[in-house]
């Protein structure tokens, strides 16, 4: 998508995750506050106190004066505050202080408060297609089957705050007891994938600040990627993922990758949503009509 002319923000609503990046979130925000004050834009700092908290404040931002929101924590932060607003072409600004950091990553976005805060005041932004999956919106990807299993499992066994090394236990626990799904695809043209063990449609190429998916997958066209896996054994899962670490990810016998606006995953089987458990397919995806608007970077001439 291409970015929209620049408008400078006068007044920004902070959602904050205080307990992000083991307590950087409580820090950060009220920096962020006042490096925004120094550019002339008014910003109020509101902390979450459990899950849900950043979605109902955004949701009741919607009949309030501001000139766009900023989700500060990690995806799963960012995930709340977009399924929050009522009016997608209002402003979405990111500090990013999560684990991974996936979306910051895609699009180029600055980590130092002073920086954000700049990036915000310049007011440039970018159009970026969101996507649907059980009534709720992403703008990274959902998995079904076993990393749906993985998160699954994150969700049940997960205390305080989340960094890398919480998802081994995860990790392991899902190749020890192996699951063995059965999965069917149908696409937005009518065709049809059967025999699958795991489905990710993603916006994004990277996947989970480690591994890198296939070659095209491109966050702004608009379009949702579907990667089908084949694999049926442990060790083949782990060979792939083995593939996806070193950027070597191909389609083959045991992948195959299509480009879609809409399709529909059939079989039981666990899939998350921007790395939160979402519940049991079957489930059907497709894009929002409206883009999201995103706070991003000037483009270097």
């Amino acid at each position: 998508m291409n970015g929209s002319p620049s408008t400078p923000p006068r007044r920004l609503l902070l959602i904050a995750n205080p307990i992000s990046g083991g307590g950087r979130g409580r820090q950060l925000a009220p920096q962020l506050a006042a490096a925004l004050l120094r550019h002339g834009v008014h910003a109020e700092v509101f902390f979450t106190a459990r899950a849900g908290d950043a979605t109902a404040r955004a949701a009741a931002a919607g009949d309030e004066d501001w000139h766009g929101l900023v989700a500060i924590g990690g995806d799963g932060t960012v995930n709340e505050v977009l399924n929050g607003m009522p009016d997608l072409t209002r402003a979405l600004g990111v500090l990013p202080v999560g684990t991974a950091n996936v979306l910051a990553q895609e699009l180029g976005l600055p980590r130092r408060p002073e920086a954000v805060a700049a990036m915000l005041a310049a007011g440039h932004r970018r159009e970026i297609a969101i996507g649907r999956a059980a009534g709720r919106r992403f703008l990274l990807f959902c998995g079904v089957g076993v990393d749906g299993a993985v998160v699954q499992r994150l969700a049940a066994v997960r205390t305080g705050t989340l960094g890398k090394h919480k998802w081994l236990g995860p990790i392991l626990y899902t190749l020890w007891h192996w699951p063995r799904f059965e999965l069917a695809v149908t696409f937005a043209d009518g065709s049809r994938l059967e025999g699958l063990r795991s489905v990710l449609i993603t916006r994004v190429r990277n996947f989970g600040g480690v591994v890198s998916l296939t070659a095209g997958v491109d966050i702004g066209d608009g379009r949702l990627h579907v990667h089908c896996f084949r694999q049926r054994s442990r060790l083949a899962w782990l060979w792939q993922g083995l593939r996806a670490f070193c950027g070597r990810m191909r389609e083959g016998r045991a992948l195959c990758v299509r480009t879609t606006t809409a399709v529909r995953v059939d079989g039981t089987a666990p899939f998350q949503i921007d790395g939160d458990f979402g519940g049991f397919g079957p489930i059907a995806i497709d894009l929002e009509p409206k883009s999201a608007h995103l706070f991003v970077p000037r483009p270097t001439p």
